[in-house]
């Protein structure tokens, strides 16, 4: 970044480091990202760097590959000449934009704590919209006329609720106010976006907060009506103190993320659709039961994968684990072989990650927890040494390939896991014995 300010002051024009980065600053965050505004027009910014890429030239907008080490693949920083965005058409982008000066660069744009301009060469920030001052106040406030804003763009309606999740911001009342006016425009986001912010959201640092916020300004009802409808399904008291499903849900997202900050985003959102199932399944028992509410959860979660255009490897690990997140009470009871199987299946530390949180936000109860931890060590050891044959092994028997081999090969890993058979020739010996006529 250093070198690209350096090339546009030495080429004569005004370069400030803008947005979260200098937001970040302030708040002594680390920050990732950081963009540039300058006052060199797009022509010119080609000239200068003449590696950029070019995609948004049109809109003033060039990604500049910055190479950090020798050994990793460029970075892309983000140079933008200063503009003002002319009427915008779909909810989300202007149909063309007015270059200009570092003031109008700023009204464009959508909060006042991520309009602050960072001037290298001085060590000033300029702040044209007042974003310091709501910086100290910790309040997150549209610039401007916020119903404008969240109109020009609808993502900012997302973007509002990750921030001040995130942040731990108030959100300012007007602003607060035309989120919930402008709440039906998330409909004119694409899905891809929608999952990228809600995604933000559940791997944040308070995922609880922003669930509870998107629920507030009445968008959770647009983008995840499932999560929505645990609002008010009453649980028992005896097992669920914490109240209704809704309340569980909000707890578990919270107790995940104090367990596990640097959490996967399949186990966060497993953590939100855990029990998603839940009504349907109450209302298939007449209120009385929840039973088979993973299998509802499975089938509701892999929709709402697919509305989102989650990966098909997220979508499998999310429906994975929320498919075996009811079987860690079975864990006392389960033979030798199905524990050590529960143990080894892919995706078991998020499995049992999830279960930490379930428990820890309804009963309490972590027995099963650290007697499932206790034999997670084991893992690797005890089920490498399970399969002693194969189905070549049997053939060289004279059995013949069919149905029959997967029920033989069970049996004997089984009986490996249970330690109950230790070498190949005790494995080919039971073969012989049980099913060779």
């Amino acid at each position: 970044m250093r070198e690209a300010l350096q090339r546009l002051n030495e080429a004569g024009h005004v370069a400030y480091v803008v947005g979260g980065s200098v937001r970040d600053f302030f708040l002594k965050r680390e920050s990732k990202d950081h963009d540039i505004a300058t006052s060199a027009d797009p022509d010119e910014l080609c000239r200068i760097f003449p590696d950029a890429i070019t995609v948004g030239k049109a809109f003033g907008v060039l990604k500049i590959p910055i190479q950090t080490t020798a050994d990793s693949p460029p970075e892309l920083l983000e140079v933008a000449t200063f503009r003002q965005d002319l009427e915008y058409e779909d909810h989300r982008h202007p149909k063309a934009v007015r270059f200009s000066g570092a003031v109008e660069d700023a009204s464009r744009r959508d909060f006042t704590v991520n309009a602050l301009y960072y001037d290298p060469k001085t060590s000033r920030v300029l702040d044209p919209v007042n974003g310091l001052d709501d910086l100290s106040d910790r309040i997150l406030r549209a610039i401007g006329n916020p119903r404008a804003r969240f109109k020009e763009d609808a993502l900012r309606l997302l973007r509002a609720v990750r921030f001040a999740s995130t942040l731990e911001f108030t959100i300012e009342p007007k602003t607060a106010e035309a989120i919930k006016t402008k709440a039906h425009l998330i409909n004119h986001v694409s899905s891809e976006r929608i999952r990228e912010e809600l995604t933000s959201m559940w791997c944040g640092p308070h995922p609880a907060l922003a669930l509870e916020l998107l629920s507030k300004f009445g968008l959770l009802r647009l983008v995840l009506p499932e999560v929505e409808a645990l609002h008010g399904v009453s649980q028992s008291p005896l097992h669920h103190p914490e109240g209704d499903v809704w309340n569980h849900t909000v707890k578990v997202m919270k107790c995940l993320s104090l367990q596990n900050p640097r959490r996967p985003s399949p186990l966060a959102w497993a953590a939100l659709l855990h029990d998603i199932g839940k009504p349907a399944a109450a209302s298939r028992s007449g209120g009385k039961n929840f039973t088979a509410h993973e299998v509802d959860g499975v089938k509701m979660a892999i929709a709402i994968g697919d509305r989102l255009k989650m990966s098909a490897h997220e979508i499998a690990a999310v429906s994975a684990i929320i498919s075996d997140h009811v079987k860690f009470r079975e864990v006392f009871q389960m033979r030798e072989a199905t524990l050590q199987r529960f143990i080894h299946q892919p995706h078991f530390e998020e499995m049992l990650a999830l279960h930490k949180a379930d428990a820890t936000a309804s009963d309490g109860n972590l027995a099963f927890f650290e007697f499932c931890s206790s034999r997670l060590a084991e893992k690797k050891t005890v089920f490498s040494g399970a399969k002693l044959i194969d189905g070549n092994d049997l053939i060289q028997l004279g059995l013949k390939p069919g149905k029959e081999f997967a029920e033989i090969l069970r049996a004997v890993e089984d009986l490996a896991l249970e330690k109950k058979l230790h070498t190949k020739d005790e494995a080919l010996e039971y073969v012989v014995k049980h099913f060779v006529k």
